[in-house]
């Protein structure tokens, strides 16, 4: 007989509740049928120990959670096609929130959900090619469920090479009419790497592939991308403070239109699993979703296995 008194939800089922509540934020049926797309082109990683634009090879400790909350803001995240010709800023101001929770299953592996919410987007999208509907200030994005499995580390100065892999699911529950959602579902899967080069030198590189749906919109060509990143920078001992450069690519496999963007970024941890993390920098390339300038803060919590 199930005694409800005595026992104790397990790691999964408690992770499965949160995604489900997640999930239930979404607008029912919103992602399809709107014109619009995903216009935000930030990933934000999903752990708290992570980088601000690239995953890190770290894990949760077996049967931990992790929780944290990210903010980014860009200026002239958009630029659009007009029907009568020439282009303008879609997106002047584009402020995105971002809720992670994670939990370990084991050392080596990871489930993380992410939830983007839109809460201030200032533009005009009126006389836009192809988009008929006013731009909303305030929505959700899609929900991202993934997993990371660590392979080598995490990187440390006894073991200076970390390897793992992230795959995610994005799941259309966003609205397109506030460039949220691509309205189909998505796949990423990335490489990541990072080695002390030093006792207090470090440097990392994230490769995957980012699966998207072919949508003409505003202009715009949305598709299947290569997603490249990398940092360098300066580390004290346990990496209680990282201070370096985080860049990043996307580059379309079917059209023209790739975008860089470079941040400095500051990062401190505390307590052994509290971090923090600032860092801003420009925008670069001829890709319409290139801003000209991103903003990104981070606090959250994780506890890392000492080794594999």
């Amino acid at each position: 007989m199930f005694d409800v008194g005595t026992r104790k939800p397990s790691g999964r089922s408690g992770i499965a509740a949160v995604v489900v509540a997640l999930a239930a934020l979404g607008p029912a049926g919103g992602a399809y049928g709107d014109p619009g797309f995903d216009a935000n082109r930030y990933m934000a990683p999903p752990l708290a120990g992570d980088g601000l634009t690239l995953e890190r090879p770290t894990t949760l400790k077996a049967g931990t959670w992790g929780a944290a909350v990210a903010i980014s803001h860009a200026d002239d995240a958009l630029r659009g096609k007009l029907e009568g010709g020439g282009e303008r800023e879609i997106i002047e101001e584009q402020l995105w929130l971002y809720g992670f929770v994670a939990y370990g299953l084991l050392d080596r592996i990871t489930l993380h959900a992410t939830l983007p919410v839109p809460i201030r987007q200032v533009g005009d999208t009126r006389g836009v090619e192809g988009i008929t509907s006013k731009l909303h200030a305030f929505a959700v994005g899609d929900l991202k469920l993934g997993t990371r499995v660590g392979i080598i580390g995490p990187p440390r100065e006894l073991h200076p090479v970390g390897l793992a892999l992230d795959a995610s699911l994005f799941l259309p529950i966003g609205s397109r009419e506030a460039f949220a959602s691509d309205g189909k579902i998505r796949v990423r899967v990335n490489a990541i790497a990072e080695a002390i080069l030093e006792r207090n030198l470090f440097a990392g590189v994230t490769a995957g592939v980012l699966t998207r749906p072919q949508l003409h919109e505003a202009g715009s060509i949305t598709g299947t991308m290569l997603q490249l990143a990398a940092a360098f920078g300066w580390r004290t001992g346990r990496d209680g403070l990282r201070l370096g450069a985080e860049a990043n690519t996307q580059i379309p496999f079917a059209h023209s239109g790739s975008s860089y963007e470079i941040l400095g970024v500051a990062e401190v941890g505390l307590l052994r699993g509290l971090h923090a993390a600032i860092g801003a920098g420009p925008g670069i390339g001829d890709g319409k979703q290139t801003p000209d300038f991103r903003a990104v803060a981070r606090i959250g919590w994780q506890i890392e296995p000492r080794s594999y």
